[in-house]
C-alpha cells in the first residue's frame, strides 16, 4: 500500500480471521526509559523532512485489561520521545494528558508512574534533569475532562524529552484510539492490545501508509480467577518513518487522512451477563432514531406547519414552486444557533419555533414536518459535516453530526438544509457536501449520495480608460452563481449593505471608488452582482516614452496556494469551480500597443479542467480573457503536480504585463 492510494483502498477492518495468529516469543518493547542513544542526542536534522523542527523518535503504547472486584478495568501505557530541533519545536517541551474524571469511582480514571527526563549533551556524554512530582500538576478541561500537565527543564535545540505515564480507566466498554501520525515526524509508532476473549472488538485502521508490523498472537492467563486461565488475542501495529500531517489549502479535515486505530466494541462474554451485542445494524439505528423524542417523535410537535402548509397551497398548484415556498418560510423564520446537531436539544419543536432559534435538527425537522403537510415524500436524513470526517460503513451514531430534510419528488432526491440562510433549494452548504448522507424513513432507510453542485462561479467583467497621472477610470461587475453566490449574499447581509460597502472601500486604498450597486442580493432566485464605478491610483507605471500595467489589475491570481511539490492528500474544493475574468482597456490616442501577453491554453488531464488567457488588440483597444474551469470538487493526490502546474501558468500570466509606446 504506497502513500498515494486513496482513502477509500486503506480504510481497513481487521479481525482475527484476517491477521491469522502468531505464537512467537513476545517481541521486546522498541525503547527502555532513561536509555537514550547518543546519535540520537547528536542528530542535527530529520534528513527526509529538514523543515521538520521536531521529531518522534518513538511512540509506543500498550493496552491490557485486568479485572477489580469483577468488574474490567484497562491499564493504558505510553512511552514518548521527542528529539528537539529547533528553537521552534520547543513547543513540544510542554506536554498535557487527557484523563476522565466522574462521580462514578468506578468508572474514572486515574495517571500513575507519570516519569519524565530532559536529555542533553554535555561534554560529550549525555546528562540527564529528571522531573520531581511537584513540576506535574491538573488542569480542569470540562466537568469531566482533566489534564495532567507539565513543562521540560533545560530545554535547547538538540535536546531528547522522554516521558511515560499509566493510565488505570474504568471506562472498559471504550479503548482509547491510537494516532500514529501527528504534526510532526514521527520514526516509530506501535501500539500493542491484549483483549480478553470477554470482549470482541472491531478494530479499523485508517492510513495512506503500510503497516510494517502487524500481528495478532494467542495467549492465556488468569484475568478473573486465580485457577482459570481466559484466551486473549495480543495485538500489535507498528508504522515506520511516519511523515508529519500538516495542515493543507483545500483539504477539508485533517482528521480524513491521520493514519490511526480506532476500536468499536462488538461484543461482551461477562460471566453472569452472557453475550451482550452492542454493534447496531442500520436498521436498529433507524428504528432507534425514528422512536426518539429527540428525533422522529419531534416531527409531530411542530403544529403550526399544518396552517403554514393550508395557507402556501392556496398560492400555488406547481410542486417545485410550493416546495420553495415552505423551504424558504423555514428559511426566513428560524435563525440558525450554529451547533452542528442529529438530535433536537428541546423536547418540544413548537417552542423552537416560538423562539425562533434552532439547532440543525430543530430547523430541518421543522422543515420535513411542513413538507408532508404541502403533500410531500419528506424524510430527515443524517450525515457527517466535512469538518467531522467522511462518513464510513461502520453502524456508529457518534459519526454523524448534521441533520437535513430530504424529499424525493418525481424520481428525484432533493436535499434541503433551511439553516443556510442564502442558499437555493437543493443546494447544501459546503460543510454538508461530504459524500452521502443516511435517509431516515420507516421501510427502505438508505445511502443518499450527495453530488457536488452547481458550479460555483464568479465572473468580472472590467472597462477602464487609461488617464494621466498613473490613474484608469471605469467600471468592474462583478457577479456571482452557486455557493460564490452564497457567500457573497451572506457577507453583505449578514452585517447590512452600508457596512459591506464601507469596508470594501476601506479595504481599496489604491482606489477612489464613488459609487457601488448591490443587485438582487435579496433575492435568492436571482445572480447577485456588484457593480463598481471606480478610479485605480498608481494603476501603471511610466519609463520614458512607455507604460507599463497588469492588465488584470487586483484580481488576477498572485500567488499559487499549492506551495508543496508533493502532496498526500485530495485537493477538495467542495463543488467544481469558474473564474472569468474580462477587460477592456481604451488606449490614449497618443499612444500604441508596443508588446502584450501571448495567449495560452492549459488543460488538465482526462479533462478535469482548464486555464484560457487571451488577449487581443482591436480599434484602439486591448482586450483580455481569463478563464480557470475546475471541473472536478475534489482532485486526487495523483493529480495534484498537474493542478499545481495549471496554478503556475496562471500566476505567471496573471503577472505579466502590457507596454504601451508613444507615438
Amino acid at each position: 500500500m504506497t502513500p498515494r492510494c486513496t482513502l477509500r483502498k486503506c480504510i481497513l477492518l481487521i479481525t482475527c480471521v484476517l491477521l491469522g495468529f502468531y505464537t512467537q516469543a513476545q517481541t521486546p518493547a522498541p525503547i527502555t526509559f532513561g536509555k537514550v542513544d547518543l546519535k540520537d542526542l547528536q542528530m542535527k536534522s530529520y534528513p527526509k523532512d529538514t523543515a521538520a523542527e521536531a521529531v518522534v523518535l518513538c511512540d509506543y503504547g500498550e493496552y491490557s485489561y485486568y479485572f477489580g472486584k469483577d468488574m474490567p478495568k484497562v491499564t493504558y501505557r505510553r512511552h514518548i520521545r521527542i528529539k528537539i530541533l529547533k528553537k521552534s519545536g520547543f513547543g513540544y517541551a510542554s506536554q498535557k494528558i487527557p484523563f476522565y474524571v466522574t462521580s462514578d469511582v468506578d468508572k474514572a480514571e486515574t495517571i500513575s508512574n507519570l516519569q519524565a527526563i530532559t536529555w542533553n549533551v554535555e561534554n560529550g556524554s549525555p546528562a540527564s534533569y529528571t522531573m520531581s512530582d511537584d513540576e506535574f500538576f491538573e488542569e480542569k478541561g470540562t466537568n469531566t475532562l482533566y489534564y495532567k500537565k507539565f513543562t521540560f527543564p533545560q530545554v535547547r535545540e538538540g535536546s531528547v524529552l522522554e516521558y511515560s505515564y499509566e493510565i488505570e480507566s474504568g471506562l472498559w466498554y471504550r479503548l482509547r484510539n491510537w494516532n500514529f501520525q501527528t504534526s510532526i515526524p514521527t520514526l516509530w509508532s506501535e501500539l500493542r492490545a491484549e483483549i480478553p476473549a470477554y470482549f470482541d472488538y472491531k478494530i479499523t485502521m485508517n492510513s495512506l501508509l503500510p503497516l510494517k508490523v502487524q500481528e495478532t498472537k494467542q495467549g492465556s492467563q488468569n484475568f478473573m480467577r486465580s485457577n482459570i486461565r481466559d484466551p486473549y488475542l495480543a495485538y500489535r501495529f507498528a508504522i515506520e518513518d511516519i511523515p508529519a500531517l500538516k495542515e493543507e489549502p483545500f483539504l477539508t479535515t485533517l482528521e480524513n487522512y491521520r493514519s490511526k486505530l480506532s476500536f468499536e466494541l462488538a461484543v461482551t462474554y461477562l460471566p453472569n451477563q452472557g453475550k451482550i451485542d452492542y454493534s447496531q445494524t442500520w436498521e436498529a439505528l433507524n428504528e432507534t432514531l425514528l422512536m426518539s423524542d429527540y428525533f422522529g417523535k419531534q416531527i409531530k410537535k411542530y403544529d403550526e406547519a399544518q396552517n403554514i402548509a393550508k395557507l402556501l397551497k392556496t398560492q400555488t398548484k406547481d410542486s417545485l414552486v410550493l416546495l420553495t415556498a415552505a423551504y424558504q418560510y423555514i428559511q426566513n423564520n428560524m435563525q440558525w444557533d450554529g451547533e452542528n446537531e442529529v438530535f433536537t436539544s428541546s423536547a418540544n419543536l413548537n417552542k423552537v419555533a416560538e423562539k425562533g432559534l434552532g439547532n440543525s435538527a430543530e430547523i430541518n425537522l421543522m422543515l420535513v414536518r411542513l413538507l408532508r403537510e404541502c403533500g410531500f415524500d419528506a424524510n430527515p436524513m443524517i450525515l457527517s459535516t466535512r469538518e467531522n470526517g467522511l462518513p464510513t460503513d461502520l453502524v456508529l451514531l457518534d459519526r454523524f453530526d448534521f441533520t437535513i430534510a430530504h424529499v424525493s419528488l418525481n424520481g428525484k432526491d432533493i436535499l434541503l438544509d433551511a439553516t443556510s440562510k442564502y442558499a437555493q433549494v437543493d443546494m447544501l452548504p459546503l460543510h454538508c457536501l461530504n459524500e452521502k448522507g443516511r435517509l431516515i424513513v420507516r421501510k427502505n432507510s438508505r445511502w443518499i449520495p450527495i453530488p457536488a453542485r452547481p458550479v460555483s462561479r464568479k465572473v468580472s467583467l472590467i472597462n477602464m480608460d487609461i488617464l494621466p497621472d498613473q490613474q484608469m477610470k471605469g467600471n468592474v461587475n462583478i457577479s456571482y452563481v452557486g455557493h460564490d453566490a452564497v457567500f457573497f449574499r451572506s457577507a453583505v447581509l449578514s452585517k447590512g449593505k452600508e457596512d459591506y460597502i464601507s469596508n470594501f472601500k476601506k479595504n481599496k486604498p489604491n482606489q477612489n471608488i464613488s459609487k457601488i450597486d448591490l443587485l438582487a442580493v435579496d433575492s435568492l432566485g436571482q445572480m447577485p452582482e456588484m457593480k463598481i464605478q471606480t478610479v485605480y491610483n498608481e494603476a501603471y507605471t511610466i519609463a520614458g516614452d512607455r507604460i507599463y500595467f497588469t492588465p488584470m489589475l487586483d484580481l488576477g491570481e498572485e500567488t499559487n496556494p499549492f506551495k508543496s511539490p508533493i502532496r498526500n492528500y485530495p485537493v477538495e474544493f467542495g463543488v467544481p469551480q469558474e473564474e472569468t475574468f474580462s477587460a477592456v482597456f481604451k488606449i490614449p490616442a497618443d499612444y500604441v500597443v508596443e508588446e502584450m501577453p501571448k495567449g495560452e491554453s492549459v488543460t488538465l488531464p482526462s479533462n478535469g479542467g482548464r486555464f484560457d488567457f487571451r488577449v487581443t488588440l482591436l480599434d484602439g483597444e486591448v482586450k483580455i480573457d481569463s478563464k480557470v474551469s475546475l471541473k472536478k470538487a475534489l482532485y486526487s493526490s495523483e493529480e495534484y503536480g498537474a493542478l499545481r502546474e495549471l496554478f503556475n501558468r496562471i500566476v505567471v500570466k496573471h503577472a505579466e504585463q502590457i507596454i504601451l509606446k508613444k507615438k
